[in-house]
């Protein structure tokens, strides 16, 4: 990212703004698609190694890469910034997405904001008392901020998607995460539902959902947002 000074404190809507339309939906570097390119190679990566993803639309495939872009994105800004920071971008994506006659896109996150929702509590059972003490504490929290920023006056959509990205940061830690999400991305291509990729695909997948997230991370962390 270039299009900001590094030292400069930036807005929050200047910023979400010029991302989703410089890197995720126009990553244009001396005239060349950057974007297209790397969904083309992945693409072929992936059909190199499992042939089922030959038969999946070119245009759906890049689709669905830029909406869990869109996810990945809100994601490394909530552990980037907070909460409150993170409701406040939720809203302003939605309502930036509406603005764009792309409300699709918000619509089509759902799945992936839903599949890092179940990763947070992934394998928790009530069963066992560590267990137990954790998941009322994930019930609360996202209780208590719900009512908090629902008081405030933000869209109960938007709190929502924040709230089930809450306390999944150890399930991206050891996988969970991101296996969940590229089960989500196989459904939305249309796959049986009991479909697994092979082994080298499945590794491919976890390493690009990954690098997304990462990469967002570290742009993130190079700026202050306004408050």
């Amino acid at each position: 990212m270039t299009f900001f000074d590094k030292k400069k404190e930036v807005d929050l809507e200047s910023f979400c703004r010029l991302f989703y339309e410089n890197v995720i939906f126009n990553c244009v570097v001396d005239g060349l698609d950057v974007n297209d390119n790397i969904f083309e190679i992945l693409n072929n990566s992936l059909v190199a190694v499992d042939q089922i993803f030959a038969n999946i639309d070119s245009q759906k495939f890049n689709y669905e890469i830029i909406v869990l872009q869109f996810e990945l994105f809100a994601l490394a800004w909530l552990y980037q910034f907070g909460d409150k920071l993170a409701v406040a971008q939720s809203t302003f994506t939605k309502n930036y997405l509406h603005e764009k006659k792309k409300d699709d896109i918000w619509d089509a996150m759902e799945p992936y904001n839903q599949a890092i929702a179940r990763s947070s509590t992934f394998g928790k059972t009530s069963k066992n008392a560590f267990d137990r003490v954790f998941l009322a504490k994930v019930f609360k929290t996202r209780a208590a901020l719900f009512e908090q920023f629902y008081k405030e006056g933000y869209d109960p959509k938007c709190i929502a998607r924040v709230l089930n990205r809450l306390f999944s940061d150890e399930a991206w830690r050891k996988g969970t995460a991101a296996g969940l999400l590229m089960f989500a991305l196989c459904d939305r291509f249309g796959f049986d539902q009991n479909f697994q990729p092979n082994k080298e695909a499945h590794s491919r997948w976890f390493i690009e959902i990954n690098d997304f997230y990462e990469k967002n991370k570290e742009s993130l962390s190079k700026y202050k947002i306004k408050k």
